[in-house]
């Protein structure tokens, strides 16, 4: 039995979305600042993922192409927190 995942992600790109977003500074403060934005109802998480979509470069550092139901997946994983200890 072979596994297909990366590191629990369905692909390469998904694994490379959530690594860079959470784990470079830049990258990781466009999504906060995004999130925050969502808390406070200045946009929907929809506009969030488009405006950060939109503010990363063309692919991950490392090549792969940006998965937009990663950073959905990451912009509501931030709005939960930040919803719960605000």
């Amino acid at each position: 039995m072979t596994n297909n995942t990366f590191n629990g992600y369905e692909s390469y790109n998904h694994w490379q979305t959530a690594l860079w977003l959470n784990n470079d500074e830049t990258f990781y403060n466009l999504l906060k600042n995004k999130v925050e934005l969502v808390v406070y109802m200045a946009c929907t998480k929809s506009q969030a993922v488009y405006e950060i979509l939109r503010e990363l470069p063309e692919q991950t550092p490392d090549g792969a192409k940006w998965e937009a139901d990663t950073i959905l997946d990451l912009v509501t994983e931030q709005y939960d927190e930040q919803i719960q200890y605000s």
